[in-house]
């Protein structure tokens, strides 16, 4: 309750779930920026939450941070496993939970807009709106996390055309921090399934030795789901 005090404090409006159902029954129905999850000693529910989330197009994108107390750090790597974003290990200073919030969390949701470089991307059945920093597939709502929503954007704004690894974690992570290739591939894994929204084809090609590419042309094609020749699939 001081968590949702502090929270409120700051001008966010908090809604308290428990159990990994209505949780993810509130991340479907509400318009969510992140989701903090309790994660204590003796329980499950932060990281079988997490999976739950992670495994759904409609909150695969939802950014999810952990609050581990005292006794629970050997969660860690079942957290890692289940796609977490970030950890936190209690007692944690409110203003660094704050700034990570801020900093991390509200990119997606539009706080951080720049003068006069807003527009809307369109390619086959997605849409994205980079001022918003919103992503539609057929008229519905897809969430996407900060790293997604720049990968795809990238995706779109060289349509078409091979995007290597090196090109996509410039793209995606701006800090330019050490990423290597498998942490692409999970990102874009993600992205991809945020995007099967309502069965939709897979748009993302994995192009051999390369990288990805963003390409519809095949999706009239009766074998249009398989790769095609000289592609590979992720393992």
């Amino acid at each position: 309750m001081l968590l949702v005090h502090i929270l409120e404090t700051e001008g966010y409006e908090v809604t308290l779930g428990s159990g990994v159902e209505e949780i993810v029954h509130l991340a479907r129905e509400n318009n969510v920026d992140a989701i903090l999850l309790d994660c204590r000693s003796g329980e499950t529910l932060a990281p079988e939450t997490c999976v739950r989330l992670k495994q759904e197009p409609q909150t695969v994108g939802i950014m999810t941070v952990a609050l581990v107390g005292p006794g629970a750090e050997g969660r860690f790597i079942d957290l890692l496993k289940a796609g977490i974003d970030e950890n936190f290990v209690r007692p944690v200073a409110p203003l660094k939970l704050l700034a990570f919030l801020r900093d991390r969390v509200l990119f997606q949701s539009g706080s951080h807009r720049r003068a006069g470089d807003g527009r809307i991307l369109t390619y086959a059945s997605v849409e994205l709106d980079t001022v918003r920093h919103s992503v539609r597939r057929f008229g519905i709502s897809i969430h996407l996390g900060p790293i997604e929503f720049r990968l795809l954007q990238f995706f779109m704004e060289n349509r078409e055309q091979a995007c290597s690894r090196a090109q996509l974690i410039e793209a995606g992570w701006p800090e330019r921090r050490y990423v290597d290739a498998k942490t692409v591939n999970v990102h874009v894994g993600r992205l991809r399934k945020a995007l099967s929204v309502a069965g939709g084809s897979d748009l993302i090609r994995t192009v051999r030795s390369s990288g990805y590419l963003l390409d519809a042309s095949q999706l009239d094609d009766p074998h249009g789901a398989a790769d095609r020749p000289g592609e590979e699939t992720d393992s």
